[in-house]
């Protein structure tokens, strides 16, 4: 038994040993061509190569796939660069991310299939991949390589272009400046200036200037177009560029060409997405609706169809007709939007669709009387990333929340401002930045206000900042900082005299000249400019001319006094000068219309009961006293006491 395992072992041993040798050999065994069979495999491989110079791109992949099959010959290693570069063009063309992936696994395959693959073709070719694929920190990188090994003219100019672009992309203007110089204009060739032409458009439209860059693109759409078929994102970029400038008819023109000829499906989706926008601009909600719609129908589950699901919604709670139409499609969506936008919203979050789902979010519940909802809101708002919204997220925020924040109630407003105020300096124009600083002011968030109007000054550096900069020191009791700033203003206005009247009244520097001042400068309907000037007339010892004016705004003035604090300070410093002069009957005058309005302020009850007692007026006093048995204020305390003190002399228990 034990001779039968000896020899089983050392059968096993034998074959452990031999077979592995027999396979050793089979895998150096190489496939040996003929020398026909070697020109047929260049036949092939040079017909791949001019059906690929000739646009045939498939037929020309047809044969590579065929060379490609055995490893061993000869032209395996030019056939896996060619498979590349037809992969590229096709991702290009096609704006199929599947095509450059295979692009970049025949390159990098390539690569270490040769020796010395790392040439200036090699790094310009993966540069252009990663460019498309939008990785265009990596795309820089490759471009860099391929600069350093450009070894004539034209290289270096293909080279240069393709930094430039992705310079433009990244907004890395300091590279654009770096490289643009080393572009020589006589050198290039018309299909190269024309290529040269589009990149200096789209540095321009990288900027935001707009207006410049159409004097780059317009010609390169008229007289190269092929070049912008063949590259359908830069043909976007010139119908985003019309869109954006507001040239709507030439925009349409060029986004309703990019559906009918381009082949790249994400283009196409975004060129429906902008023709509804332009449909919209024009005040035809139809035409945006069968665009959008069209768009949500033919391409179901793409995120361009998520964001035209979510403007039709917003459409819809704009226009009873749209809505209609919408519900005949019994899509639970439109009937009920909320759940759907907000489920969006929180898998989306700052992504291309997330912003657009936000914004109708915001839209729908910013003035609901649900708190919960709007505290979802505010929450949602401070976790938007700022740097990764698109001018396309920016106008529909614009569009959707700026009415409605108009709308809001002031401490909703502060909420919501304080949720991310980089958010709404980024995304709102200035008329709502400004609406904000007024928002601030009411809830009493003056330091807020203040972080506003440096904003302000810092983006505008006008006349109109400056005011609002002086004004935000004014409202935080800093009356120097406030008037040194009234100093940078150029064109002195009524707002200008308005700060500079109420920072000399607290500053105790009142003059002569001020009324005269805000005579000049402002309407007679302002009533600001009326009390403040009854104000300086006051201080100056000119009672009757402070009378006459604030009886020239008796109706307007209790508003004016229950939102400002000069208002509430002018009454009191007046009513003081009154009661000196014991003119009780002429502060009668100006309190007894105030005590109408705001039949619940101490202060002005008190000052009546004053008064009355002064004159001797018992109706009067038995009515204002009645009113001020709740006060607890400085004024009410002394009124009560001249009330009891007059009871007193007057024998009335």
């Amino acid at each position: 038994m034990l001779r039968f395992n000896a020899l089983v072992l050392l059968l096993i041993l034998i074959f452990s040993f031999s077979h592995p040798e027999e396979n050793l050999m089979e895998k150096d065994r190489k496939k040996v061509y003929t020398k026909q069979e070697i020109e047929v495999l260049e036949e092939k491989y040079k017909l791949a190569v001019t059906m690929y110079k000739n646009g045939s791109y498939y037929s020309a992949l047809n044969l590579i796939t065929k060379i490609l099959s055995d490893r061993e010959n000869p032209f395996y290693g030019k056939a896996l660069f060619l498979a590349a570069k037809i992969y590229l063009h096709l991702g290009v063309k096609t704006g199929l991310k599947e095509f450059l992936q295979k692009a970049m696994y025949y390159l990098n395959t390539y690569s270490y299939t040769v020796k010395d693959p790392y040439n200036w073709e090699f790094y310009y070719i993966k540069g252009n991949i990663y460019e498309n694929l939008f990785m265009y920190e990596m795309a820089m990188a490759s471009y860099k390589m391929a600069f350093s090994m450009a070894d004539d003219p034209k290289k270096q100019f293909k080279t240069v272009v393709a930094i430039l672009r992705t310079a433009a992309w990244l907004k890395r203007m300091d590279i654009v400046t770096r490289y643009i110089v080393l572009v020589n204009l006589e050198q290039l060739s018309e299909t190269e200036k024309k290529e040269f032409e589009f990149v200096k458009g789209l540095v321009e439209f990288r900027k935001g200037n707009y207006k410049e860059a159409i004097k780059y693109l317009l010609p390169v759409y008229k007289n190269y177009e092929e070049f912008l078929i063949e590259n359908p994102e830069y043909y976007l970029i010139v119908g985003e560029n019309a869109y954006r400038i507001g040239s709507y008819d030439f925009a349409k023109k060029i986004f309703r060409r990019i559906v009918s000829i381009v082949k790249d499906e994400s283009v196409i989706r975004r060129a429906f997405l902008r023709l509804g926008d332009i449909a919209l601009k024009k005040g035809d909600k139809i035409l945006a609706f069968n665009y959008y719609y069209q768009l949500l129908k033919k391409y179901p589950r793409s995120k361009e169809a998520t964001v035209a699901k979510l403007k039709l919604i917003a459409l819809s709670r704009k226009d009873k007709e749209i809505l209609a139409r919408l519900l005949v499609s019994k899509d639970k969506d439109f009937e009920d939007p909320l759940p759907f936008v907000l489920k969006t919203l929180v898998s989306n979050r700052n992504n291309y669709v997330g912003f657009f789902a936000l914004a109708d979010f915001g839209f729908l519940v910013m003035n609901t009387k649900s708190e919960k909802l709007f505290d979802k809101l505010t929450w949602e708002l401070s976790l938007v990333n700022v740097s990764r919204l698109r001018y396309e997220h920016k106008e529909f925020l614009n569009n959707l929340w700026k009415p409605e924040i108009e709308k809001l109630k002031s401490f909703r407003v502060c909420k919501l401002f304080v949720s991310n105020e980089k958010f709404f300096y980024d995304v709102f124009d200035r008329e709502t930045i400004e609406f904000f600083y007024t928002g601030m002011k009411k809830c009493g968030k003056y330091d807020i206000a203040l972080n506003i109007s440096k904003f302000l000054v810092k983006k505008w550096k006008d006349d109109r900042s400056y005011i609002f900069l002086s004004d935000a020191y004014y409202n935080l009791g800093n009356y120097k900082k406030s008037l040194k700033v009234l100093n940078s203003i150029k064109n002195k206005s009524c707002q200008y005299y308005i700060l500079l009247t109420k920072n000399y009244i607290f500053l105790k520097k009142v003059n002569t000249n001020l009324p005269a001042q805000l005579e000049r400068h402002c309407s007679k309907e302002n009533v600001e400019k009326s009390v403040l000037e009854a104000f300086v007339y006051a201080e100056t010892g000119n009672v009757k001319k402070a009378l006459q004016i604030v009886q020239e705004v008796k109706e307007e003035f209790p508003e004016y006094y229950k939102n400002t604090v000069i208002g509430k300070i002018f009454l009191r410093k007046f009513v003081y000068i009154l009661f000196e002069k014991k003119k009780y009957d002429k502060a009668l005058k100006i309190l007894l219309p105030l005590s109408e309005k705001l039949k619940k302020d101490c202060d002005i009850n008190s000052w009546i009961v004053v008064a009355s007692v002064r004159i001797g007026d018992e109706g009067l006093i038995n009515k204002f006293s009645e009113r001020i048995k709740s006060c607890n204020t400085e004024w009410s305390i002394v009124a009560k006491n001249i009330y009891e003190n007059y009871k007193v002399i007057r024998g009335i228990k």
